[in-house]
């Protein structure tokens, strides 16, 4: 289905100004072109609104020009990828619903390795634990530097260390948005999505200024998996969104896999929940690879980097904690080694992100990476 640049740009303004999803409607009318050129009186009748609610639907229509609404989107540095165009993934265009148009910046960095390499949604939580975070970061750039493409939804947590590390492995990656390309949201990652507009790209569906809504965000993580050859889910609690992007990619026929996590945490329920549900176990790169059949993987990039190397107490406090959470004397206990230097053995693995302090003053070991 192809749809034209103006009149992708004129729906995501209309959809906009009304405040409400055009995805039914364009069923409804036989495709989102057929809903443009319905004009004001279509698309009241196609979102099945009547009295002063289809008035404002046929003169929020009637007022915006396609060719005016695309200006406008370029004019803020971005471009409309519709479907239909030669850029838009053909992965993406065989899901339920798929956007109208993509509408984005840096895509040019992008376009081709989307097609050719393999391409892998790293996601999970927003409030993150420590070793969570650093895994994230490491597998995203393990997984960047066997050639794939990493995406995920630019949020605190696992997406934005998602993000970092394939930057930081000189790999490419494409953040999707829950609101507008130009809203500035979440501010506390405006480095990174400045440093991802110019070295991978940024996208999502809505109008520029489109502000965050917490409908959106779900609506968003389809287009997370559908760009996607498989989805990892690095950690989610019981009712995570990033459930949903799993959700998403098996309704897609994308293979999903998770980050096992202790079974009395909170912050891994999900991950534990989809791995009894049938998702593949996910403790490295290579588990990835062995997942998604694609001859677009790489030898390991040398420059991906790497963990700490631990050497003497901190590794025997590690290789400890690998067996079960235990509190800090039942570790000098065990070590028959001097409480204040387990001390700082633990402080050194909670900043590297190998160890985490849980409920009862217990403490439990996140994996190495290699």
């Amino acid at each position: 289905m192809r749809v034209r640049p103006e009149e992708a740009a004129g729906l995501a303004e209309v959809a906009f100004v009304l405040g409400r999803d055009l995805q039914r409607a364009a069923r409804t009318a036989g495709g989102p072109g057929a809903l443009w050129r319905a004009g004001g009186a279509g698309l009241a009748e196609a979102l099945r609104l009547s009295g002063a609610a289809a008035a404002e639907a046929r003169a929020a229509r009637d007022a915006v020009d396609g060719a005016r609404a695309l200006r406008t989107v370029r004019d803020a540095g971005l471009e409309v990828i519709p479907m239909g165009d030669d850029r838009y993934p053909a992965r993406l265009a065989e899901v339920f619903d798929p956007p109208f148009a993509l509408i984005a910046q840096g895509w040019a960095n992008v376009a081709a390795a989307l097609a050719e390499r393999p391409v892998v949604a790293v996601v999970g939580a927003r409030r993150a634990t420590p070793p969570a975070r650093r895994f994230a970061r490491g597998l995203a750039a393990d997984l960047a530097g066997r050639g794939a493409v990493v995406v995920s939804g630019l949020a605190l947590g696992i997406d934005a260390e998602a993000h970092a590390g394939a930057l930081e492995a000189g790999g490419l990656t494409v953040a999707v948005l829950g609101c507008g390309a130009a809203a500035g949201y979440p501010r506390a990652n405006a480095a990174l999505r400045r440093r991802m507009g110019a070295e991978g790209a940024v996208c999502g569906e809505y109008w520029p200024s489109t502000p965050p809504a917490p409908w959106r965000f779900p609506a968003r993580n389809r287009i997370v998996s559908g760009l996607s050859h498989a989805v990892v889910v690095v950690e989610a609690a019981g009712r995570s969104g990033a459930l949903i992007t799993a959700d998403f990619a098996l309704e897609q026929g994308r293979p999903v896999l998770a980050v096992p996590g202790w079974p009395w945490s909170e912050a891994a329920a999900g991950c534990n929940e989809l791995i009894r549900a049938g998702a593949a176990v996910c403790t490295s790169a290579g588990d990835v690879v062995a997942e998604v059949p694609h001859g677009g993987w790489s030898a390991p990039g040398p420059g991906a980097p790497g963990g700490p190397v631990l050497e003497g107490l901190p590794r025997d406090v590690h290789d400890l904690l690998r067996g079960a959470p235990l509190r800090a004397d039942e570790i000098a206990a065990a070590l028959t080694a001097d409480a204040a230097a387990v001390a700082a053995a633990l402080a050194f693995l909670e900043l590297e992100g190998l160890a985490l302090r849980g409920d009862g003053q217990r403490w439990w070991a996140a994996p190495t990476r290699g």
